[in-house]
């Protein structure tokens, strides 16, 4: 009997190994097919009407860096994510960093073309997801970054992030903003180990 329970949990785990290859393994594909498509910047009242939309999900974290506005501003706007490991972060597919650029964000299993909505160098960035790679769970997002000048010269940002899933997007998700901001705050604060 105890070998039966034995052989039945090694074959469960064995299938959940199997099941998750399989995820990351589409979920990579659904990526780079994004990532190799161009998307041309939707009109402004679009992303206006995305971004006005009330999120299932909204979260803000905060972190205070010793290096001034304009060096956290360059590692937010270009690179943004590549200090942590497996993201490639954010490319830009031309020099043009304004409001209505679509820029692409990459990491291993998610990919998304973003839209800047507000870029005011060294202040703010705010960024709209307008496609994703994984639609039925994020539809659509909005990630705001606020930098401001700390009295000893460095630079305090705030991060908030807000969004919908296509699927079930009546059910409100801000619950899980205190399980994920422990998490964020951590991405947030590796930008450090580029400055």
């Amino acid at each position: 009997m105890v070998r039966l329970i034995v052989a039945a949990v090694v074959a469960l785990a064995f299938l959940a190994a199997v099941a998750a290859l399989v995820t990351a393994i589409v979920l990579r594909r659904l990526s780079r097919r994004l990532l190799a498509d161009t998307h041309t910047p939707l009109p402004g009242s679009v992303v206006d009407e995305i971004a006005g939309r009330r999120p299932t999900f909204t979260m803000t974290t905060t972190a205070h860096f010793a290096a001034s506005p304009e060096r956290v501003w360059g590692m937010l706007e270009e690179g943004a994510f590549s200090w942590m490991p497996f993201i490639p972060g954010v490319r830009y597919p031309h020099t043009n960093r304004g409001a209505g650029t679509v820029r692409k964000l990459d990491t291993v299993f998610f990919a998304a073309d973003e839209q800047v909505l507000h870029h005011d160098p060294a202040r703010r960035l705010t960024v709209v997801g307008i496609r994703t790679s994984v639609p039925l769970f994020v539809k659509s997002y909005v990630a705001d970054f606020r930098l401001e000048q700390a009295q000893d010269g460095g630079t305090d940002v705030a991060w908030t992030v807000g969004g919908r899933p296509a699927l079930f997007a009546f059910v409100p998700l801000s619950w899980t903003a205190p399980l994920i901001r422990p998490f964020a705050r951590v991405v947030l604060q590796q930008l450090s180990t580029r400055l």
